[in-house]
């Protein structure tokens, strides 16, 4: 089951995009995804974020990994 957090930020659009794009990029990289954005009173943006906080499922790649040398190799794992 896929579990999220969610958040979200205001912004004046006074300040001008380069505020709004460092905060959005710091939030993006503790793994936050904007989601969407209301205009609040002609000036200010409320940008929901959202994040996964359950523990992501293996690696499907790894999984595949597994499974072909588990076909290529005996009982010994040779």
């Amino acid at each position: 089951m896929t579990v999220w957090e969610h958040d979200f930020v205001i912004f004046d659009v006074n300040k001008g995009p380069k505020v709004m794009k460092e905060i959005l990029n710091t939030y993006g990289e503790e793994g936050w995804e904007l989601t969407s954005t209301v205009n609040v009173g002609g000036v200010k943006l409320c940008c929901w974020l959202k994040r996964r906080t359950d523990a992501p499922e293996e690696n499907q790649e790894s999984q595949e990994k597994e499974e072909l040398l588990s076909l290529w190799s005996d009982k010994n794992g040779e």
